[in-house]
This record gives C-alpha cells, sequence and structure tokens, in this order.
C-alpha cells in the first residue's frame, strides 16, 4: 500500500534515505515524463530529472505543506528546466567544433540501429515535428498542454498549479492546442 505524501516526507526531515527513494520511486515518471515533455530529448529530461530529486531533497525543509507535494515537486522541476536551458544557452555560446567532433566520434552503432531503416526516418521525423511544434509554443503554453495532456490535469487543478486564472488556461490550452495542429498537420484531413 502506498503511502501518503506527508508521511514519506516526514521520514525525510528525519533523514530517513529508505523514505527518500519512497518518493523518488514515486514521482520520477512523472518528473521524468514532464521535462521530456517540455525539451523531447531523453538525455536531456534525464539530467534534469536526476537534478529536480536533488533539488527537492536538499530543500525538503522549504516544502511546508500549504499545497500538495505534487505543485512542489512540479514548480521544482520547472524551475530546474528553465535553469537547464538558461546554462545550455551560455554552453552553446562557448562550444567549439572539437567537442561536437569528438562526441560523434563515440556514438557507437549496433545492429539494431541499422534496421527497419524506413520505420526509423518515419519516427524521426513525426519527433521532429513534435519537437517544432512544442518549440513554437511559449512557455506557459508548454506547460499548460503538458499539465493537461500528460499529466491528465483538469483545468481547474493547471490553475492552482500555475496560479492563473481557468480562463487563461483555457486560453493557452487552446492556442497551444492550434499551434500544434497546424505543426503537425493535425488539423488536416
Amino acid at each position: 500500500m502506498e503511502r501518503e505524501d506527508r508521511d514519506i516526507i516526514q521520514d525525510i526531515k528525519k533523514g530517513s534515505e529508505a523514505a527518500m527513494n519512497e518518493l523518488i520511486k514515486k514521482y520520477q515518471k512523472r518528473v521524468y515524463n514532464m521535462v521530456y515533455g517540455m525539451c523531447v530529448n531523453y538525455d536531456t529530461a534525464w539530467d534534469v530529472s536526476q537534478e529536480v530529486f536533488i533539488k527537492v531533497v536538499r530543500n525538503i525543509d522549504s516544502f511546508r505543506g500549504d499545497s500538495s507535494f505534487w505543485t512542489f515537486l512540479y514548480r521544482v522541476t520547472m524551475n530546474a528546466f528553465y535553469d537547464f536551458k538558461r546554462k545550455e544557452k551560455v554552453r552553446s555560446r562557448v562550444a567549439n567544433y572539437t567537442d561536437t567532433k569528438a562526441e560523434d566520434e563515440k556514438r557507437v552503432f549496433e545492429v539494431r540501429d541499422m534496421l527497419n531503416i524506413e520505420e526509423d526516418f518515419e519516427k524521426k521525423e513525426a519527433k521532429e515535428r513534435i519537437k517544432e511544434a512544442l518549440d513554437g509554443l511559449t512557455d506557459v503554453q508548454k506547460e499548460v498542454f503538458m499539465l493537461k495532456n500528460m499529466e491528465g490535469l483538469k483545468i481547474r487543478e493547471i490553475s492552482a498549479v500555475l496560479k492563473i486564472s481557468d480562463g487563461t488556461v483555457k486560453s493557452h490550452l487552446s492556442r497551444a492546442t492550434e499551434k500544434i495542429k497546424s505543426i503537425t498537420g493535425g488539423g488536416k484531413q
């Protein structure tokens, strides 16, 4: 039987490593999926997810319980993602071609990479259209879209998490959906 978040958090505050692992296990998939939905990059999603749980454990005392733990975790996740984006922007300005070349040379191809080339190409194209569509959204539109479609939250729940009105949530969701449909071709018959 799954324990309540407040019980797990109390144990973490007392120094329980088992409770910390329990909390991570309970939420790691949701955090990863949220970050992946924002960046559509497996490695980035993994790195940011790890950073989120490090920050949560380090700052668990700042969680007062005024809101649900998921709301707290969501805020930490989004802040970690935007911190990562800022750092990445700085890194990309100073990166040079030798770094990129060294990474490319380290790539190891397996036999399965060579199979189903057409299927892989179609998946890659679809992934790129989705990434392009998500990149075309504002940060708030992405957040609203991800909370609605990946987390399955209701409008009023999204409103509470983001601290904006229901009408603003609906507006951002509508604009995000229209942009995604137009870029991915979802609106065409």
